[in-house]
């Protein structure tokens, strides 16, 4: 069976890191299953897995035809083609190339990490600009196949006509021993070449609170930063800028509101590191204050790093943590700056080891490549 993944590039972010460990996971590097005779060893048959992500964003409807029809010579015929995002409105001519491919029988798993309603004007203009924009990005075809993130995320996506029967919950893979495993970089240096070239206070001899994510609206960088102010011995770090317009408008005045006020924040230093790993493990704890995630890594990679995640609590997210076992009861409906204190002065060794272990069972990439073949194998 071939899989064939599709996105609209592969540059830094969320979705790219997941289709990489979802190559990673169905390459079948998972330890071998010992067999019956303990001379020999069998592994689930390894998924070749190719990944078309050159397509980038368009939305002038002037090129819409145009591009719909170089779409379809690139896309492929057989196998499955599996999706991510592809309905966002980035990129209708995307999307309608992959509606008329499912029209002649393609198999199809498309995979939904955001809605374009949510709070993306921008994207939900572009599909406007096209008739009928919504059976583009939802439909009910015998060959086609739906993933969400989470259980809130399918019944959003039931509500909007997909039956439910056809809808997984696809809980995004982590590469567990990637942040289980010790890190020999002492982040603080970095750190401190960076502020200094970018106008931010470091103090190596304060904690760190990592919030490692971009800078977006959704994200709510905003409430990190007040936070940061009631917090005495503590600086945060934002791991990575923003990227869209928008979010750089948000970005850079949160950078002026930094600055001038002189607060122990800095923002964008990740970028200066060959990956995360080194700002986990010189993070004190790690802090999550989004307001609209679709999965949110930031609720589970940090235990992996033996580090206390604290933060506002998303229940339409975090009830499908709470129902794998992860104790997420000490995160806030409302910002608490001294109940905040009191956790990050003595964090719950007991807390942190219980919920690397449920992290590593229900998310890693072994568990990633079950949830995976078991929906390819719906076709």
């Amino acid at each position: 069976m071939k899989i064939t993944m599709l996105h609209y590039h592969l540059r830094p972010g969320g979705i790219t890191t997941v289709i990489r460990n979802a190559q990673k996971a169905l390459a079948g590097r998972a330890t071998l299953r010992r067999g019956r005779d303990s001379r020999t060893y069998a592994t689930e048959r390894v998924l070749p897995v190719e990944v078309l992500a050159d397509f980038g964003y368009h939305d002038d409807p002037r090129t819409f035809h145009r591009l719909v029809r170089a779409y379809l010579r690139q896309l492929p015929r057989t196998g499955i083609l599996h999706t991510h995002n592809i309905g966002l409105g980035k990129n209708p001519a995307l999307s309608s190339a992959v509606r008329q491919l499912a029209d002649t029988g393609v198999r199809i798993l498309n995979q939904v990490h955001d809605f374009p309603e949510d709070n993306r004007p921008a994207q939900l203009r572009a599909l406007r600009q096209h008739r009928d924009w919504q059976a583009l990005c939802y439909y009910d075809l015998p060959n086609v196949r739906w993933a969400t993130l989470t259980s809130h995320d399918a019944d959003r996506l039931a509500a909007r006509g997909i039956p439910k029967e056809k809808i997984t919950v696809l809980p995004n893979p982590i590469d567990t021993a990637f942040f289980k495993r010790p890190c020999r970089v002492d982040a603080r240096p970095v750190i401190a070449a960076y502020a200094a070239e970018h106008g931010y206070r470091f103090d190596p001899r304060k904690k760190i609170i990592l919030a490692p994510v971009k800078v977006m609206v959704r994200k709510n960088n905003a409430e990190a930063v007040e936070l940061i102010k009631h917090l005495p011995g503590y600086q945060l770090i934002i791991s990575l800028d923003a990227s869209s317009p928008r979010d750089q408008a948000y970005s850079a005045k949160l950078k002026r509101l930094v600055r001038r006020a002189k607060l122990p924040v800095i923002i964008g230093c990740g970028a200066a590191f060959a990956d995360p790993l080194p700002l986990f493990h010189a993070a004190h704890a790690i802090l999550t204050t989004s307001t609209q995630e679709g999965f949110g890594y930031t609720f589970l990679e940090g235990w992996l790093a033996g580090k206390l995640v604290v933060g506002r609590d998303l229940p339409e997210v975090t009830k499908d943590f709470h129902a794998a076992g992860v104790h997420l009861d000490h995160l806030y409906r409302v910002p608490d700056p001294v109940a905040l204190r009191r956790l990050l002065a003595r964090p719950d060794t007991a807390l942190i080891a219980h919920n690397r272990r449920v992290v590593q069972r229900q998310y890693s990439l072994a568990a990633y490549a079950r949830r995976l073949r078991a929906i390819y194998a719906q076709f």
